[in-house]
């Protein structure tokens, strides 16, 4: 089997079985920001470093849209404050990569930043069930790599 089938079979077995788990007992983790998750894992490169890169990044990004959610709160939650708090927490995710290697997946921490947007997340709580469905999404990848590696190599 070609490397692409291979990869494809791997990604749909686990998102396929997190999906019938998560439904069937009724976890209460939204599905998408697994995928989100599981997406960054895959462009990440794959293996233990890109496990890490990837929750290193994703998890920070949430950390930063929780400050920049905060910031925006206490300077009075006006749209023009809101725009330059996100726009310097954006800076700080692409700043941090120059001074902590481990935090150099700047798409990773953007995502992971989007997501607590979109989950709404505004309080620590929030912030990790957030990192929890990105860290399971990343897992996910890591998962479906060993499961593609298992597979039968393509003839050539």
């Amino acid at each position: 089997m070609n490397a692409m089938t291979a990869r494809g079979l791997s990604l749909a077995a686990v998102v396929a079985l997190w999906t019938a788990i998560s439904e069937m007992a009724r976890v209460n983790l939204s599905l998408w920001p697994v995928l989100v998750g599981l997406a960054c894992a895959v462009a990440a490169g794959g293996g233990v470093p890109g496990l890490q890169r990837t929750l290193a990044g994703t998890i920070s990004g949430v950390v930063w849209a929780l400050v920049a959610h905060a910031a925006t709160r206490a300077l009075g939650g006006q749209d023009l404050v809101q725009a330059l708090v996100l726009g310097a927490a954006v800076f700080a995710m692409v700043l941090q990569a120059q001074f902590l290697p481990l935090l150099s997946y700047t798409a990773g921490a953007l995502a992971g930043a989007g997501v607590a947007m979109g989950l709404r997340a505004a309080t620590p709580e929030g912030g990790v069930r957030v990192a929890a469905a990105l860290a399971l999404g990343a897992a996910l990848g890591f998962v479906a790599e060993r499961i593609q590696r298992a597979l039968p190599p393509g003839r050539g």
